[in-house]
């Protein structure tokens, strides 16, 4: 299970500085992605994808579910009425449930990638006035090691919070 620390940065200079500090970390290129303003060059920093920049993920599990239900409605209209089929039996239910599951999935998913993320909205401002916000993957297990790495040999990062918890559960 991994959690997503956000970090804002003065500059892309800073953030190539905080890019190698967490390659020494030993934390994979992979999980490490940066946002800038759309004129801003990064340079050779990973930029942010699709599924970081847009409610794909949110959007596509809402039309899997709403699919599926809809899937059902027309597997057990299809029972309800035969003579559009022939005689059908009740298996044709699962059957449309995950064809409406799957299309309604790739539908909404692919729908999804102009929707930005509601999770950035709150960089917005700072991004448009030229700074760089980090986003990195980590592990449970080392949240707290890197973060505080991060905070203590870089102070003019901007620690932003943790996605999807950023409280302790148990006191």
């Amino acid at each position: 299970m991994r959690r997503r620390l956000y970090f804002v940065l003065p500059d892309t200079k800073s953030a190539q500085v905080m890019m190698n500090e967490l390659l020494l970390a030993r934390i994979n290129a992979n999980h490490i992605h940066f946002l800038a303003r759309s004129d801003k060059s990064l340079g050779d920093l990973p930029e942010a994808n699709v599924l970081e920049r847009s409610e794909v993920v949110f959007c596509a599990s809402v039309g899997m579910l709403l699919g599926a239900v809809l899937g059902a409605l027309a597997g057990v209209l299809a029972i309800m009425v035969p003579w559009w089929f022939g005689p059908v039996s009740t298996a044709i239910i699962p059957y449309t449930m995950f064809i409406g599951a799957v299309a309604s999935a790739m539908w909404a998913g692919t729908l999804a990638t102009g929707v930005p993320n509601h999770r950035l909205e709150a960089y917005k401002q700072q991004i448009n006035a030229g700074k760089v916000l980090m986003i990195v993957s980590v592990p449970l297990h080392r949240l707290m090691e890197i973060r505080d790495i991060l905070i203590k040999r870089h102070p003019e990062a901007v620690y932003e919070g943790t996605w999807p918890t950023d409280h302790v559960l148990f006191p």
